[in-house]
């Protein structure tokens, strides 16, 4: 941004100068896992962790970051991730490895060819629509909560487009179970990282067994219901849920039994909503700092659209809007950090590691490494005018992860968070609420300590 005045910080997390005592790092830890990582995180190209007698490092160059999650991917596995999610999600897309993810990957990939999400933009039209009408029916800039609401709204998403169902009892036990889980996810992602068995008791883990059992049983119910409407009718949506249902493993032939679809699904639901959502909010909330920005996306989508809603052909020609959008996801990526476990020996920038290390991708960091980025903290859509994109190196950028890995609905996720956005800054204007600044925590997803509360001022069209 050329006007000095526009700059914008929004909240950040301050990393300690120093590495933390192990008193201090478990403390940390448990409050929020972002801040463990030293300053020395945002400045070289890899830090080892001096504490403990297992290795603990945390890569952030490209070429790093490429050597683990492509090149030398088979050396490092998803093996905390996997302790963390397996409880909730059990084996499936996300949670599992080696030929096991992969034919489940097949079975989902045709799902998200772009031709057919472009027919998803009416929904992700109708479920903005909802939410608004909302907000409409509230006292004139009274004050949301804009992290619930979107989640809310891409759950609807998720549930009209990807994976239709008649149950209503899923979306309240989706939000309900996610509460429990995320209460206590600081001492989930430690137990997870630390190897710690499933059966040692910690904070949380009976709410969060409890979620658990709520949610598989919401969606058992609804693949059975689904099941009974296809044996009555005698055919079915081509949807996801359609297709997990007759996918077929090609070495063996076999079909996904109750528990795989039911994993998942899952994993479509949670996933599929719930990072859309964490994108939606923190953009809202940075649009709502930055008036200048709010009013060149308003001119942006006013002449884009002609004032008619969100059509398909419309999306590729909202640029500055996407632009916001990456900015936004640069500064509060969804998933703010991956891990892999070495299981076998490796070298990284010279460094020998062992078997049974941990090598942390803090994608928060790398998006505001100090070498990387000019002025990384601060608030700038340009960074991602064409011009410039074009110039960011592959593995320095990754709100959507990277390698084979790569979320499988990135595209349907980029598409819906493009018209959502767009259809709500067409119809409404925010502003932040004073002494609400939302502070950024990681629990698997990108949250806003506190909520995101923001006024809402319907626009007079």
């Amino acid at each position: 941004m050329n006007n000095p005045a526009a700059r914008l910080i929004p909240p950040r997390i301050q990393p300690p100068a120093q590495p933390l005592g192990s008193l201090a790092f478990l403390a940390a830890f448990v409050r929020n896992p972002l801040e463990v990582a030293p300053q020395a995180v945002y400045e070289q190209d890899l830090y080892l962790n001096p504490l403990g007698r297992t290795q603990r490092l945390w890569i952030t160059s490209p070429a790093l970051v490429k050597t683990v999650l492509l090149d030398e991917r088979d050396k490092f596995q998803k093996l905390s991730q996997i302790r963390l999610l397996s409880p909730l999600l059990g084996r499936g897309i996300l949670t599992s490895e080696g030929a096991e993810w992969k034919w489940q990957r097949q079975a989902s990939a045709p799902m998200f060819r772009h031709q057919d999400l472009l027919g998803f933009v009416p929904a992700f039209v109708r479920a903005t629509e909802t939410l608004l009408a909302k907000w409409r029916a509230a006292p004139a800039g009274s004050v949301q909560e804009i992290d619930r609401d979107t989640s809310r709204a891409t759950f609807d998403v998720i549930s009209a487009t990807l994976l239709p169902s008649a149950d209503r009892t899923v979306g309240a036990a989706v939000e309900e179970s996610m509460q429990l889980f995320q209460r206590a996810g600081g001492w989930g992602q430690l137990f997870a990282m630390a190897g710690a068995p499933a059966w040692l008791p910690r904070p949380g883990m009976i709410s969060g067994a409890r979620g658990t059992v709520m949610l598989r049983s919401a969606v058992t119910a609804m693949l059975r219901e689904r099941r009974e409407v296809e044996a009555r009718s005698g055919s079915s949506p081509d949807d996801l849920m359609h297709r997990l249902m007759k996918a077929r493993d090609p070495e063996s032939g076999q079909s996904m039994n109750d528990q795989q679809l039911v994993d998942n699904l899952l994993t479509f639901y949670l996933a599929g909503h719930e990072t859309t959502a964490r994108a939606l909010s923190w953009t809202l909330y940075l649009v709502a700092r930055s008036p200048e920005w709010a009013a060149i996306l308003e001119d942006e989508i006013a002449r884009v659209t002609g004032g008619e809603p969100i059509r398909s052909e419309h999306v590729e020609r909202l640029v500055l809007v996407q632009q916001v959008l990456k900015e936004s996801m640069r500064l509060y990526p969804p998933v703010p950090m991956l891990s892999r476990q070495c299981v076998a020996p490796a070298r990284l920038d010279g460094v020998e590691i062992a078997p049974g290390a941990t090598v942390v991708v803090p994608i928060y960091a790398i998006q505001r490494h100090t070498k990387r980025w000019e002025d990384p903290d601060v608030f700038d859509p340009t960074r991602f005018a064409p011009e410039n994109e074009a110039k960011i190196p592959r593995y320095q950028y990754l709100p959507f992860g990277a390698g084979p890995r790569i979320c499988i609905g990135m595209a349907f996720a980029m598409l819906e968070a493009t018209v959502m956005l767009a259809t709500l800054l067409q119809k409404a204007r925010f502003a932040p609420v004073p002494g609400r600044e939302p502070y950024p925590v990681a629990r698997v997803t990108l949250h806003p300590r506190g909520g995101l509360p923001l006024k809402v001022e319907m626009r007079k069209l």
